[in-house]
């Protein structure tokens, strides 16, 4: 047996590790997810401006001439705000192919499910401007692309209060439910700037974010109180919606210093082939935004004597005073009866009134009667109508209830002196004149929302629909009435 060598030993312990060391190279320390992270999101600030402009545009323009959606001005800063809070990617590896199909196929399923329903309900889509959710699919499919599916995905929060905040409906009925005062709006638009903050300080412990919310909550509320009744309404809500919420946020930010979670992802800077092809394809796809969006140009308005009503023999009006709720303070809608003809329905005649035109352009596509299934307008022909007039009615062919509730309407908006007026004159589609139209009612998420979905879902046909020559020759004779003595 040899003598132990315990140098032999020694030297090959040494060749192991000398052999371990050069098999297994030192990597470099991950790139930073700064420049990364900043070049994607000034590329979708940028494309969102693209993408947005019209839409955008024309929520300005409606804001400025006292519109009650100026909620939805802060809506794209809320956003961001909430955005701030997602700083460092999402674990695992990434597969840029994967995310880019992903992507196209929900921005495909997205794009032609809110075009379908669009051109299936038109009204209704108008008026709940269901375009402004296009904006929302597309961001959603940017943030996928430019960030991946993980990252997009885990933004659930952001994406569910923006499709909750991007149409103006749903701010509508609950401000209608709180009295529909400026001081209702005002405080509605200071909660949502809370909930952002919450949203946003996803980094911050629990008890920090609901004391910066809270706080939020409180000192814009105190504002909207103090000084919202000497503030033009879009001063407010640029205030207490925006103003307030990011430095809220800021103020956060500075006291809970965001970690970056542990195993958390890298993103490398724009530099990659790929992603340039990416990018050209998401501008492609915001050009197509900017260009498919409606753009709302301004209606021609007719103008009237302020004492019309008066003078055209009208009975005693009813009021409906719901209408506060959606119009504000000092707007009206009455019904005004109209003298009966033998062998013709009955008809009535629908005024609603308020100073402030941007107001009714708000609820422009509403249908204030009892339906049941979606109704659209149409632009209605003669002569002797205002301009933008339109018609409406329901479907007797196919009523279950006999026909008491059909009804056909024209309706139109003109000026009365300072005011803005729109005039419907509504008739039931009985012939004999013993029933009258039904009464205007309040909007609801039921009738707006829930109905017309199941419909949609039940797949019902649009069937075709006859209204009696009876029915349309006494509202056009009503019509003429209004229209032909009264300085139009």
């Amino acid at each position: 047996m040899p003598p132990f060598d315990g140098a032999v030993i020694t030297d090959a312990t040494a060749i192991r590790r000398t052999s371990a060391h050069e098999a297994s190279p030192v990597h470099p320390e991950p790139p930073r997810t700064g420049s990364g992270r900043w070049t994607r999101v000034a590329a979708i600030v940028a494309l969102s401006v693209v993408a947005c402009w019209t839409g955008y545009e024309h929520v300005v323009t409606a804001a400025l001439a006292g519109s009650r959606t100026a909620h939805l001005l802060v809506v794209p800063l809320l956003a961001a705000l909430i955005a701030t809070g997602y700083r460092s990617a999402p674990r695992g590896v990434r597969d840029s192919e994967t995310d880019v199909i992903i992507a196209t196929l929900f921005g495909i399923v997205g794009l032609t499910g809110l075009h379908l329903v669009g051109t299936r309900i038109p009204t209704l889509a108008g008026l709940w401007q269901l375009h402004q959710l296009a904006i929302v699919v597309w961001l959603a499919c940017a943030v996928a692309v430019l960030f991946s599916v993980r990252h997009a995905v885990r933004m659930w929060a952001l994406w569910l209060f923006v499709l909750c905040c991007a149409t103006p409906l749903p701010f509508l009925l609950a401000a209608a439910g709180l009295g529909g005062s400026r001081t209702a709006h005002g405080l509605l638009t200071a909660a949502m700037g809370a909930v952002a903050v919450f949203l946003a300080g996803r980094y911050a412990t629990i008890g920090r974010r609901s004391v910066a919310a809270l706080g939020c909550l409180v000192v814009a509320a105190i504002l909207v109180v103090v000084v919202g009744a000497h503030l033009h309404p879009l001063a407010l809500v640029l205030v207490v919606g925006g103003l307030v919420p990011a430095i809220a946020t800021l103020a956060l930010s500075r006291l809970s210093a965001p970690h970056r979670s542990p195993g958390a992802g890298q993103l490398p800077a724009l530099r990659s082939r790929r992603s340039l092809i990416s990018l050209g394809v998401l501008a492609a796809t915001a050009g197509a935004l900017l260009i498919g969006t409606p753009a709302r140009s301004s209606a021609v308005v007719a103008t009237v004597d302020g004492d019309w009503i008066a003078g055209a023999g009208l009975g005693a009006p009813t009021s409906f005073p719901f209408i506060t709720r959606l119009l504000g303070p000092g707007a009206t809608l009455e019904r005004y009866a109209v003298p009966g003809r033998a062998g013709l329905p009955a008809a009535a005649v629908d005024v609603m009134t308020t100073s402030d035109p941007a107001a009714l352009d708000d609820v422009a596509d509403a249908v204030w009667y009892p339906t049941a299934l979606p109704l659209e307008y149409r632009p209605a022909s003669g002569g002797s109508l205002p301009p933008g007039a339109r018609t409406i009615h329901t479907n007797a062919d196919t009523a279950t209830d006999g026909g008491g509730r059909d009804w056909y309407a024209v309706t139109w908006t003109w000026r009365a002196g300072p005011l803005s007026q729109r005039v419907t004159v509504i008739t039931s589609q009985t012939i004999g004149g013993d029933v009258m139209p039904p009464a205007p009612r309040p909007l609801t998420l039921l009738d707006t929302a829930v109905r017309p979905a199941m419909w949609l879902m039940r797949q019902q046909p649009d069937a075709a629909s006859r209204v009696d020559p009876l029915v349309r020759q006494r509202a056009d004779e009503v019509v003429g009435r209004l229209v032909g003595a009264h300085g139009v």
